[in-house]
């Protein structure tokens, strides 16, 4: 319908109304699923040789669903079979039998259950992602009780319209036409200076704007700090590791806790166009022993093996410290590839620092450095 207004100026509102076709289709791609701990639901390690980095060999039940009704479509699918803590390229797709029934797409469902070969549960994921977008990529992390995290990285396309009787209001004066406004997404938080509670505690910061993970922020009058590694008493937590697991996060956040970033989340946040220093607090308990800070600091990429940048606030000592090398400048390495006792993964230069290594209790809580 058109209506002629004074001055020459037409209104066109476009009307179009949906329908499924039966072409109409939902996928989703499994991607990747990375079990660090390689645990069962309970804790309980898949093997014992659990202590080198050998995990669960995982099978795959559940399904997708875009509209109300979810059925299962896989059972029992296997997705490895050397024990790999995260099983990367799967290139699984799930697809909804019933999406010819769907005549708008807002959002889809997912149920899936990871299980071992005698059917013992690692982890089961129910969630929704609430979308119009006809394709994307979404992760999902699980918070099991007593053990690490498990992630589910996923995509999905479909050709189901979004939920909409209109595509468009353009407005045309003669043949030129003028766009109507439009919205943008609210950008994720990238550390914790741009989360929007501005106080301290665990916060979900999404680094590479896209994969969120959970991080401890301490708000101060000088600005927010984002912790990235932290140390704890708790021996549930272990940082002998295999190198491909530094990558990602593992640990919990929060003082007095064991956790690390994660390699791939450092390189990202210090490469998003910010200038970050790296403060590293030295404790006994709660005594702050000492103080380092390096500014302009970076870690580059896993091509790159991670080699961090920094500048040091005082020259010569922590990682600026050279024996042959200095940790600044160094690739980040584990005891595979650098062979030290008890060496965990560090940016080994100097030999002289390892915030990862082993640690030592105090004596009967003495903070005393003898």
């Amino acid at each position: 319908m058109t209506k002629l207004l004074a001055g020459g100026v037409f209104i066109l509102i476009l009307i179009v109304l949906t329908h499924a076709s039966p072409s109409s289709y939902f996928k989703v791609l499994i991607r990747e699923i990375d079990n660090p701990s390689g645990t069962l639901l309970d804790g309980t390690p898949c093997s014992p040789f659990g202590f080198v980095g050998y995990g669960c060999n995982t099978y795959l039940s559940g399904g997708v669903a875009v509209g109300s009704e979810l059925s299962p479509t896989a059972d029992k699918i296997a997705l490895n079979s050397h024990g790999e803590t995260k099983i990367s390229n799967l290139n699984l797709i799930l697809a909804d039998p019933k999406d010819n029934e769907v005549t708008e797409f807002t959002g889809f469902n997912v149920s899936l259950k990871l299980t071992t070969v005698d059917g013992s549960v690692i982890d089961q994921y129910d969630f929704r992602v609430d979308t119009t977008d006809s394709q994307g990529v979404y992760v999902y992390t699980s918070k099991r009780q007593g053990t690490l995290a498990t992630t589910i990285s996923i995509a999905w396309a479909t050709n189901i319209p979004e939920a909409s009787l209109t595509t468009s209001t353009p407005v045309y004066t003669g043949s030129t036409p003028t766009p109507g406004p439009t919205t943008t997404a609210p950008k994720l938080p990238s550390d914790c200076d741009e989360v929007k509670n501005k106080t301290s505690g665990i916060q979900t910061i999404y680094p590479d704007g896209l994969n969120p993970v959970d991080v401890y922020c301490e708000q101060t009058t000088n600005g927010a700090y984002t912790v990235i590694q932290s140390r704890g008493t708790s021996t549930n937590i272990t940082f002998d590791i295999p190198y491909s697991n530094y990558s990602d996060w593992f640990g919990e956040p929060g003082i007095g806790k064991n956790f690390w970033m994660g390699l791939d989340n450092m390189n990202s946040l210090s490469n998003n166009g910010k200038v970050y220093s790296l403060q590293i607090d030295i404790c006994c308990g709660t005594q702050l022993r000492g103080k380092q800070i390096y500014h302009g600091f970076k870690v580059d990429t896993k091509a790159n093996l991670y080699k961090l940048t920094a500048t040091a606030d005082l020259p010569g000592i922590g990682l600026d410290y050279s024996s042959t090398f200095k940790d600044i400048g160094a690739p980040f390495s584990t005891e595979a590839t650098y062979s030290k006792p008890k060496s965990k993964g560090w940016w080994y230069g100097s030999c002289g620092n390892n915030l990862n290594g082993f640690l030592y209790p105090s004596d009967n809580a003495n903070c005393t450095v003898e």
